[in-house]
């Protein structure tokens, strides 16, 4: 046995505010390019549960409750979001329905979205007067630019740790008037993401996938 240690000055320790972006439902059979906007704007953790489900075959009379086999039989992800929900476009949006006000008048399927959670990291830099600046962030012909520039070694990192969700809906969040003071008022909502299979996409990542797309085969540029 031979064990290396790792070189830790290259581990990524902090992921810090996440960023988080949304599309229309989107497919790469669509033939069209993932065009991604900002969701808003987030105060608190921003966190996924995977909800991963292990079915255990066990013979209790002999071994008691331990495992003698198991089978993952997957994992149903949920995604919560603290969003400040003062807009009615943005409750729009974070609708089932995709309307701010309710009552239909028949069932109808939730409208879909795609998520993206990238550490604000990879957007955030300081600009000439050193003032800190949200840049734009872009995919153009296989290529990772920030405000036009090549992305770093280390905000390629950052990029590694974004999170693709590619199909799901919300759930409406509940509504408070909140009559507190100070910070005790904010409207801030938790917002929550269910996540759906996505058939269309590669073997290990009908749910969701980590880091850059192009490194699973998918091609956010409208291939296929």
């Amino acid at each position: 046995m031979n064990i290396v240690p790792q070189d830790l000055s290259t581990i990524l320790r902090s992921l810090g505010r996440a960023f988080v972006c949304r599309a229309d439902g989107w497919t790469p059979e669509l033939g069209v390019a993932l065009e991604l906007e900002h969701l808003g704007d987030t105060e608190g953790d921003v966190t996924i549960a995977h909800n991963a489900e292990v079915a255990g075959l066990t013979l209790p009379e002999l071994t008691g409750p331990a495992f003698h086999e198991a089978d993952f039989t997957g994992e149903n992800p949920v995604v919560e979001m603290p969003l400040y929900l003062t807009s009615p476009a943005l409750r729009a949006t974070v609708s089932p329905s995709g309307l701010a006000s309710g009552g239909l008048s028949a069932r109808v399927p939730p409208i879909e979205h795609t998520l993206v959670i990238f550490p604000e990291g990879l957007i955030l830099e300081r600009d000439a007067e050193h003032k800190p600046h949200r840049y734009p962030l872009d995919y153009t012909a296989g290529n990772w630019t920030l405000n036009g520039v090549a992305l770093t070694a280390a905000q390629l990192a950052l990029l590694d740790m974004s999170v693709w969700f590619w199909r799901g809906f919300f759930n409406r969040p509940s509504r408070v008037f909140k009559g507190g003071p100070g910070d005790e008022r904010k409207e801030i909502d938790t917002v929550s993401f269910q996540v759906e299979h996505h058939a269309d996409m590669p073997e290990g990542h009908h749910l969701w996938t980590l880091g850059d797309p192009a490194d699973a085969g998918i091609d956010i540029e409208g291939g296929s």
